[in-house]
């Protein structure tokens, strides 16, 4: 008996010792599940199951989206952030979550930066600046015209903590302009009014308005993002077009819990480098008016997103009262 006992703690041992590639070779042996903070058929998810469709080719295994919709993404964050680091617990990573959460949910249960292991940002949409198409406002010049001589009359509308919510604060922060922040609790409803001409302006993704555009019904005034759209080639970035820089490009990022093992995170990182880099992962984000992100790392990831925490939390205090919802 004495002889087994030796003999098992050994190979534990010896098994304890082993490289952990030497324990992560087989990896993955089963499907994976990707955790996304929101319900089926917006965005978040179109860009999840986009990626678990190619990365799960590239890995040879079945990748399950799973979605636990709520908070901003909050909920779903915090489910990967408590799970076991094996690599067969994903989450596609959104700013709601993983950069704004603790400016706009004080009692955040996990640490947006310590709690997770940061594999790729992989994609990134635009947003629009628009009008009602009936309003005289034609322009970003005539926008901040408008302002200037009606000081808060300008309603913007958009979902609190939303890139419309935002989009709209940082606007009025960079500007100096006075728009009154119109919340709605997410869905059509902010277009709809703008559409009716209830509400003046507002700050949209691109693939949410382009139909109501081509149909007439609203004005796209700029881009705000840092380069203009494929879609809309004619239509100039705010900065162009007159106004401070406005760079309102939500992204979308995989990663993992903590202490995720290096040999997984650099097999699910080069398997993430090939899906974007693909010609068809880039034609169907276009649906979605989104652009692949090359060129990205662990470590890249990790900063941009500690350098964006710090900035969301600044803007918090800063804008005060217009986080009122």
């Amino acid at each position: 008996m004495l002889r087994r006992i030796v003999s098992l703690s050994i190979a534990s041992l010896l098994a304890a010792s082993l490289p952990v590639h030497a324990q992560t070779d087989g990896y993955p042996s089963k499907p994976i599940r990707l955790v996304v903070g929101f319900p089926p058929g917006g965005p978040t998810d179109i860009v999840a199951r986009l990626i678990a469709q190619d990365l799960g080719k590239e890995l040879k295994q079945t990748i399950v989206v799973e979605n636990k919709g709520g908070a901003g993404g909050i909920i779903g964050a915090a489910l990967v952030a408590q799970s076991k680091p094996d690599g067969y617990t994903l989450l596609l990573s959104v700013e709601s979550s993983q950069t704004r959460g603790l400016a706009l949910n004080p009692t955040l249960s996990y640490d947006q930066e310590k709690d997770f292991t940061f594999i790729r940002k992989v994609a990134r949409q635009r947003n629009l600046l628009l009008v009602n198409a009936n309003s005289p406002i034609r322009s970003v010049k005539d926008l901040l015209a408008y302002d200037k001589a009606h000081p808060g009359e300008l309603n913007c509308a958009g979902t609190f903590g939303a890139s419309s919510h935002i989009g709209c604060t940082l606007f009025n922060m960079r500007n100096g302009t006075k728009f009154t922040f119109v919340n709605y609790s997410g869905g059509s409803a902010p277009i709809a009014d703008l559409m009716a001409g209830n509400v003046q302006l507002g700050i949209f993704t691109e693939s949410t308005v382009a139909p109501q555009i081509a149909s007439g019904k609203l004005r796209a005034l700029a881009i705000a993002s840092s380069e203009r759209s494929p879609a809309f080639p004619d239509l100039p970035t705010v900065q162009e077009a007159g106004a401070q820089p406005l760079e309102i490009s939500p992204w979308f990022g995989i990663v993992g819990p903590a202490g995720l093992p290096a040999d997984i995170t650099r097999k699910l990182g080069d398997a993430l480098d090939k899906v974007v880099a693909s010609k068809q992962f880039v034609t169907q984000l276009e649906t979605i008016g989104a652009v692949p992100v090359r060129d990205s790392t662990p470590a890249l990831f990790k900063r941009e997103v500690g350098e964006e925490i710090v900035f969301w939390n600044k803007w918090a205090k800063d804008v005060q009262g217009q986080l009122a919802r």
